[in-house]
C-alpha cells in the first residue's frame, strides 16, 4: 500500500507522518522506518522506529532514492512500513512523473509487503487526478 500525506508547506504533514508511526510503533510486530531530509525530528518518534537521514547517503535524484528504499528493503526483511518525510528535499520529483513513480513505489510495496507513507508539498487542488486515490 502506497499512502500520500498532502498538503502546502506549514500545513502539519510531518506532525501527522510522526503520529501515525508512533501509533504503528504500538501495535506493529515488523519495523518501521522513518526517512526525513535532516535529524530535526529524530527525538519526535518512538525509540522502536528507525529513522535515516537520506541525506547522510547522498541521495540525489528519483533512481537512487528507489534504489536507497530498495537497499532498506533488502536489509531488513521485518519493515513493514516506511515513512518518507521531505520526499522533495531528498529527491527532486517531477510533478508531471509523478503517478509513475508512485506505481513503482506501489509494486515496491506489493511485492515486498511493506507499506510506504509519503508526504508532498502539494495542496489538494493541485493533486493529479491519477495520484488522488493515494491521498489519505
Amino acid at each position: 500500500m502506497v499512502k500520500l500525506v498532502c498538503g502546502k508547506k506549514g500545513t502539519g504533514k510531518t506532525k501527522r507522518l510522526i503520529k501515525m508511526a508512533n501509533e504503528d510503533a504500538k501495535g506493529t510486530l515488523g519495523d518501521i522506518v522513518f526517512v526525513d531530509s535532516d535529524v530535526r525530528h529524530m527525538l519526535d518518534l518512538n525509540h522502536k522506529i528507525r529513522y535515516v537521514n537520506a541525506m547522510e547517503f547522498e541521495v540525489k535524484g528519483i533512481e537512487m532514492f528507489h534504489g536507497f528504499l530498495c537497499g532498506l528493503i533488502a536489509e531488513d526483511y521485518d519493515i513493514e512500513k516506511i515513512y518518507i518525510d521531505a520526499v522533495y528535499k531528498i529527491a527532486d520529483i517531477d510533478l508531471s512523473l509523478l503517478h509513475k513513480y508512485i506505481q513503482r513505489l506501489e509494486n515496491l510495496s506489493n511485492k515486498f509487503k511493506v507499506d510506504i507513507i509519503l508526504s508532498l508539498n502539494i495542496e489538494g487542488k493541485d493533486i493529479p487526478e491519477n495520484i488522488k486515490k493515494y491521498v489519505i
